[in-house]
């Protein structure tokens, strides 16, 4: 047991500094890229596209990390988190568009009215409970996008339609490099917020809910609004990943705004990374995009499938995906950070609990 302890502590310490070296090098590498490091003849290390492809990848640490508060932490499987995700891109695209705000003056509003919009839908929704919950959630994801891109007002789309939305871009110096770490910030906040979380009364309560809510509620903890208080957390985190996206994008509309693929990869990245851990889904988020990337031959690094034309590329890209998804899934159901800490190790008997613990 004590050698198994210090293992662990070893791996965990190991993480923790490939991590922040890893952490550092995407920090720094894109200020090569200024003017004043190329006069001083510094090796560029990143241009704009990796920034395009970093802050995608950032992106959606925000949105897996988000999702962890209401899926991981309290064990509630959200399938239409995308509706705060579109909902914060449009609010923030509307006040710039349409009624000239400053995109900083904005973009706070995004979160609020994700928030706003998750505590109104959460307390009915909320009282469902396993596939009941994440059916309903899927199906407010796909109607919050409907009902965007077909309110008129006046024969007018109040929102663009389908035509969607232009926004003025925002005249910024170096507008790649402001983006990228406008979104690294809105990561940081999603992070730090799940760290509270885990540490607060708060998220003692959403962890008792999700082990066992009936005794939860008898031991005092007030189920439905801690609840409803994850769930508006989980739309805030995302709603402000959306309204940075709205104005870095320049355009929205109801297939950029609210993709039901969202809806599953923010999922799968906390699954991948390991759920109701502070830094797993974020890990699973940078793995999963990139591997995303990688396999649609989006990245410069990337591999010739033989027998694959141009146009099926995404498809076996997306074949090859799942199927590596599933033995992370059935091999790894507690993430991979869990697995390479040392808690678990492959064996016949941990293939057998891993199988019966995934079963319904």
């Amino acid at each position: 047991m004590i050698a198994t302890a210090d293992s662990q502590r070893r791996w965990r310490r190991l993480f923790l500094i490939v991590g922040a070296i890893v952490a550092a090098y995407a920090l720094l590498a894109p200020l090569t890229s200024l003017d004043a490091a190329q006069s001083a003849n510094v090796p560029l290390l990143a241009d704009k596209f990796w920034f395009r492809i970093a802050t995608y990848v950032v992106m959606f640490v925000v949105m897996a990390t988000a999702w962890n508060i209401i899926g991981g932490i309290t064990g509630y499987a959200a399938f239409g988190n995308v509706a705060f995700f579109g909902i914060g891109a449009y609010t923030t695209g509307m006040l710039i568009a349409k009624a000239k705000w400053p995109f900083l003056v904005a973009l706070p509003l995004a979160p609020i009215l994700a928030a706003l919009f998750a505590a109104l839908v959460g307390l009915p929704l909320l009282r469902l409970r396993g596939h009941y919950f994440a059916v309903a959630s899927l199906g407010v994801g796909v109607a919050v996008g409907e009902l965007v891109q077909n309110i008129d007002y006046n024969g007018q789309p109040v929102f663009g339609g389908a035509s969607g939305l232009f926004l003025p871009i925002y005249a910024v110096g170096h507008r790649g490099l402001f983006f990228f770490y406008l979104m690294c910030g809105a990561a940081a906040i999603a992070i730090a917020v799940t760290w509270w979380v885990l540490r607060s009364r708060f998220g003692y309560g959403l962890i008792a809910i999700r082990e066992n809510e009936e005794a939860a509620a008898v031991l005092g903890v007030n189920t439905t609004a801690y609840k409803v208080g994850a769930f508006a957390l989980a739309a805030a985190l995302t709603g402000l990943a959306g309204g940075i996206f709205s104005q870095w994008n320049v355009f929205i509309n109801q297939d950029n705004a609210f993709p039901i693929e969202y809806n599953v990869q923010m999922i799968l990245m906390a699954l991948l990374g390991g759920t109701g851990t502070v830094f797993g889904p974020a890990a699973g988020a940078v793995l999963l995009q990139l591997l995303i990337q990688f396999l649609g031959g989006s990245l410069p690094i990337s591999i010739d499938l033989p027998f694959v034309s141009t146009e099926a590329r995404p498809i076996v890209a997306q074949v090859i995906l799942g199927l590596l998804l599933v033995v992370v899934v059935i091999f790894v159901p507690r993430g991979v950070i869990d697995f390479f800490g040392g808690r678990t190790r492959l064996s016949l008997s941990y293939l057998r609990r891993s199988l019966r613990d995934t079963s319904l």
